[in-house]
């Protein structure tokens, strides 16, 4: 088996919880494939299901109280600030200030669903001077459905290979070349609908 997949099976839970905190912290590198493949590795009992979701809401939990404190301390700064380096258009403050307008706390419930929300929900949360309790309530909640969802996704993919023993093998000397493949066409993917939303502001601005 290539070695960066046994580096996986070995290390999965830290490489999730790393991966899921830089990600948290602002750099566009999708946690979605690491959780799908992670939920694989379920079905071969090479990782555990409730660990694994532990160590996305560990990640997710440094990552976001992090956010919520600059965001109560620095209020609109931090928030331009992320959009700045964010891959999900520039027009992604008022965005997520409309959706937590409308829908409250109960936003973050959905958050992480939700390209750009992710990550401007929590230091928008604490701009608007929602308790800590509060917010850690609903962002720890949001996080489980979310880590949950895409694992389980993962976890009825891996089966439904497991039953194909060719297919096993090839997944198993293949799948981290596939994560990264699917990582780098995300991050692309991004890239060119911000530029090709940069462009439309700017024709708007010369008419």
């Amino acid at each position: 088996m290539h070695s960066t997949v046994e580096a996986f099976l070995h290390y999965g839970y830290l490489i999730v919880f790393v991966w899921v905190l830089i990600e948290q912290l602002g750099v566009p590198i999708p946690s979605t494939p690491i959780l799908v493949t992670a939920g694989t590795l379920t079905a071969t009992h090479h990782m555990q299901i409730e660990w694994i979701i532990l160590a996305v809401m560990g990640g997710s939990l440094i990552a976001d109280s992090i956010w919520f404190r600059l965001g109560g301390h620095y209020g609109s700064a931090v928030t331009r600030w992320i959009c700045k380096f964010s891959l999900e258009a520039a027009s992604c403050v008022r965005k997520t200030e409309d959706i937590l307008t409308r829908h409250g706390s109960y936003a973050l419930l959905l958050a992480k669903f939700v390209p750009g929300l992710n990550t401007m929900a929590a230091p928008l949360a604490g701009q608007s001077k929602m308790r800590y309790r509060k917010f850690l309530y609903y962002d720890m909640a949001g996080t489980f459905l979310w880590a949950a969802t895409f694992v389980l996704a993962g976890r009825f993919f891996g089966e439904a290979i497991r039953r194909n023993e060719g297919l096993l093998q090839w997944m198993s000397r293949s799948a981290f070349g596939l994560v990264v493949l699917v990582v780098v066409g995300i991050f692309i993917f991004k890239l060119i609908r911000q530029r090709a939303f940069l462009r439309r502001i700017r024709t708007l601005r010369i008419e």
